[in-house]
């Protein structure tokens, strides 16, 4: 009925008063009667090139009258991790082998350096040894008299504490023996040189001692 009463209204059919008083405050029927005006212009052709359409409010009224949908809640899924090399399994195989050979190795290195060590000790001390030796053992009389025994020390920079300190006691027992060598020799000499006097004969010294 109301739609009957807009279109003779747009005919220009009927004019009431009430229906154009409900007209301008009723905005339902002021929608429809831009929507019959539009409907109208456009099967007669006389729409202009540019159109302005207020759509705001009914997109507004859409989305308002659209029903709300909960989603469920998401379940969150295990992402996979690329390997790193630590993960492949021959770097699990090569990894008890690898640390046999580094343990090897630095059980060699020091090994070697320890027989380096004792070697280059054992010929600085048996060169020091020989040195203090020949110098000690120079004892032979020159011109006929006796040298004295010299104990010709040197200081072993190189040598270690207890080493140094075998080298010197090893030094004083070779001057003491060298020194009680030397008094034996100088004793026996000694004797040797002396020479034993003739005892009188009885008869002479009875001839002697007549007047």
């Amino acid at each position: 009925m109301q739609k009957e009463i807009l279109s003779a209204l747009m005919d220009g059919e009927t004019l009431d008063s009430e229906w154009v008083t409900g007209l301008t405050s009723d905005t339902d029927l002021q929608k429809s009667w831009s929507d019959y005006h539009l409907i109208r212009d456009a099967m007669r052709g006389d729409l202009p090139d540019v159109m302005h359409f207020d759509i705001a409010a009914r997109v507004a009224d859409a989305l308002a009258q659209e029903p709300v949908y909960i989603a469920p809640q998401a379940i969150p899924e295990s992402q996979p991790e690329p390997k790193t090399w630590r993960d492949y399994s021959f770097v699990a195989k090569l990894r008890p082998w690898a640390s046999q050979f580094t343990q090897i190795g630095m059980a060699a290195c020091v090994s070697l350096a320890v027989i380096v060590g004792v070697q280059q000790y054992n010929t600085d001390g048996t060169e020091s040894v020989a040195t203090g030796d020949a110098s000690a053992f120079n004892t032979v009389p020159f011109m006929g008299s006796a040298s004295p025994v010299s104990l010709d020390l040197k200081s072993g920079a190189g040598l270690a504490p207890q080493s140094q300190m075998d080298q010197e006691r090893g030094a004083r027992l070779n001057a003491i023996l060298q020194q009680y060598e030397l008094d034996r020799r100088a004793h026996t000499d000694g004797q040797s040189d002396v020479k034993p006097t003739s005892a009188p004969k009885q008869g002479s010294v009875s001839r002697q001692s007549q007047p």
